[in-house]
């Protein structure tokens, strides 16, 4: 059993985001959606029984695991979440829409791209390998991810059981801590297996959806688009193209999202919108007017343009520079222990002497 955190107190501010950048390199990257930008809190991290806990409070950001990156490695992890404050909209494989807020626990497959864009948040994340779960088989590219309501018996459960682990962490001796790491994992494997949602998923023929979808990515510029589009092209029925898109709120609500989420990586990445008023990124996502763009995009990301413009503009200010300070060598060790090969005991990025430097009690 170990721990690292990194002091956010013993950092200035402007490598707080740098920090964070370094803890998760190569595993997705990070742009800063508001500004100023900070660790709210210290980033810390407990590695159990191969599984790693850790607490975050973070200022608004987006992350960004691209294709490449799910397609070099570290592929090992399914990733269970738990806001305390906050909001989170993700995208899966570019066709998965998850919104995430306090009353919700969400699951996700760590082998597949994904965008999360967050306003400022407070939350507990797992990381458990894949070969811990007898279940992790049932989450794949049909099923991504999963989530549980809090206020049900499963979220209910989920919850408390990660917030008391938290707790009796520093307190626990390793052999402790290891049987209660397990406890967790086969109550989480157990809940998994049993879920309906996946156990259905596994005989639902998914390719005509998937075909849809990648369609209406390709035209998502078309103020045309739309259910007849879909009609047309695979000579079916609105019938069948309703039921097709149940899962995720109607057609009208997928392309919506998925304009909006385009808007937002022009906003917070993009070389377009950098010169771009917000009346003309609204007419090429086919949004409507600039009020309506600014009305939709708070609704679904709780941020608002203009915050993210600026914040880009921040960051693009900031010159990372170089710095041996002792809490950016730890965000480091953060990042190796995440990359490693979970199926091996966790060594070298937890003992180094500067990790060792925070290893305490």
């Amino acid at each position: 059993m170990q721990r690292l955190c990194v002091q956010a107190d013993r950092l200035p501010a402007a490598q707080h985001l740098i920090a964070l950048r370094l803890a998760l390199k190569d595993h997705c990257d990070v742009y800063p959606l508001t500004t100023p930008w900070t660790l709210q809190r210290d980033l810390e991290s407990w590695r159990v029984g191969g599984l790693i806990f850790s607490h975050w409070s973070l200022s608004a950001a987006r992350h960004e695991r691209s294709q490449a990156m799910a397609d070099s490695g570290g592929n090992n992890w399914l990733v269970l979440r738990i806001l305390q404050r906050g909001r989170q909209a993700l995208i899966i494989d570019d066709r998965h829409h998850v919104t995430v807020n306090t009353d919700t626990i969400l699951l996700t497959d760590w082998s597949m791209p994904w965008v999360c864009n967050s306003s400022d948040c407070h939350l507990f994340t797992v990381g458990i390998p894949r070969s811990h779960l007898s279940a992790h088989k049932l989450l794949n590219v049909k099923i991504p991810a999963l989530s549980w309501n809090r206020n049900t018996a499963e979220g209910l459960q989920l919850a408390s059981m990660v917030a008391l682990l938290w707790k009796q962490l520093p307190t626990l001796d390793a052999a402790d801590a290891e049987s209660v790491a397990r406890g967790f994992v086969g109550f989480l494997d157990g809940i998994l297996s049993n879920h309906p949602t996946l156990l259905r998923a596994q005989y639902a023929n998914t390719s005509r959806l998937a075909a849809m979808k990648s369609l209406l990515n390709e035209r998502l510029q078309d103020p045309e688009l739309g259910v007849t589009t879909l009609c047309e092209q695979f000579a079916c029925s609105r019938a069948t193209v309703y039921r097709l898109f149940e899962r995720d709120g109607g057609v009208a609500a997928f392309i919506q999202q998925q304009r909006l989420h385009g808007c937002m990586t022009e906003l917070a990445r993009g070389d377009r919108a950098a010169n771009a008023t917000l009346a003309q990124l609204s007419r090429r996502w086919c949004l409507g007017s600039a009020a309506r763009l600014c009305r939709l995009f708070e609704d679904y990301f709780a941020l608002t343009p203009q915050g993210v413009l600026a914040a880009r503009k921040a960051d693009q200010a900031i010159s990372a520079g170089k710095s041996t300070n002792l809490q950016l060598q730890l965000a480091t060790g953060i990042n190796r222990a995440i990359a490693e090969d979970s199926t091996r005991p966790a060594s070298d990025p937890w003992q180094e002497p500067a990790a060792r430097a925070t290893l305490d009690p």
